[in-house]
């Protein structure tokens, strides 16, 4: 199956609070129905949602949620299947289903490596203010044209090979064929139907001895070589310099039920923001 960019779309990460009440989510949001909550700790949550996301760390979002191992999972999974997606949208990647896994545990490698630092949350007339700190990594940010040097090689790479493949098949045809007769064969003294089925049979086995070469698709062979890319940049990881780091706000409002409602979109920003493709 291959994915084009059409087809590859983000999947909306929703954060499980289940502090024994039903979480109700909405397209706008989340919504967290949980009385007194103002002596919550919502700096912790958005911590713990963060480190469960990137670092694989999900005990304490265990904790403060209830969430099963399972659930707490998801927060990594979605994140990392969003990057892969992400990254092909960016440079032009179509690749396979295991073209796309493998792409997908790249960047879980690299977003266990993320650097961020959340503030504490600050009360306000509407809910809270939380900023979160990053220093972005930056290994994956504007590289368009190292990505395009490695497509017009695997094409280049793959007509060649195919023209190769092609000639060798032409080869192979042209010194196969025979008058079909030996150097003493007169025609005579053997049954005609006899060297006919012999003829048969070994046509028919030189023909499954040798298989046609496989075309070379420059796509998936584009796609292998910046996976290849990627695999050697998680070796040595670059941060934004230290002057440069991001801060992300995020508002937190609270509705006259006592309600708090946490627009996904910025978790969105976070994710894009620890690890930089394009500025």
């Amino acid at each position: 199956m291959r994915f084009g960019v059409e087809h590859m779309t983000l999947r909306k990460r929703l954060p499980a609070l289940l502090l024994a009440v039903v979480l109700a989510v909405s397209l706008s949001g989340c919504a967290i129905p949980i009385p007194g909550f103002a002596d919550y700790d919502v700096s912790g949550y958005v911590k713990a949602l963060l480190d469960s996301s990137y670092h694989q760390e999900n005990e304490e979002f265990m904790s403060i949620t209830g969430a099963t191992k399972t659930a707490a999972q998801q927060n990594n999974t979605d994140t990392v299947e969003n990057a892969a997606v992400l990254f092909c949208n960016t440079y032009g990647l179509y690749p396979n289903e295991e073209q796309l896994q493998e792409l997908q545990e790249v960047m879980r490698t690299v977003y266990r490596q993320t650097q961020y630092t959340v503030k504490e949350e600050q009360k306000t007339d509407k809910g809270y203010y939380i900023e979160v700190e990053i220093r972005p990594i930056i290994n994956f940010q504007n590289r368009t044209a190292e990505l395009a040097k490695l497509k017009t090689e695997a094409q280049d790479e793959a007509i060649a090979q195919n023209r190769s493949n092609t000639s060798s098949e032409d080869s192979s045809e042209d010194s196969g064929e025979s008058d079909g007769y030996g150097d003493d064969y007169d025609g005579y003294g053997e049954d005609e139907e006899s060297w006919e089925e012999e003829t048969e049979s070994s046509e028919s086995s030189a023909e499954s001895s040798q298989p046609p070469a496989k075309t070379v698709d420059p796509n998936e062979l584009y796609v292998e070589k910046a996976i290849a890319f990627c695999k050697t940049e998680t070796d040595k990881i670059s941060y934004a310099d230290a002057d440069k780091t991001i801060t992300i706000s995020l508002e937190i409002l609270q509705t006259e039920a006592g309600e708090l409602q946490l627009d996904m979109n910025q978790i969105g920003m976070i994710d894009k923001t620890v690890v930089y493709l394009t500025k």
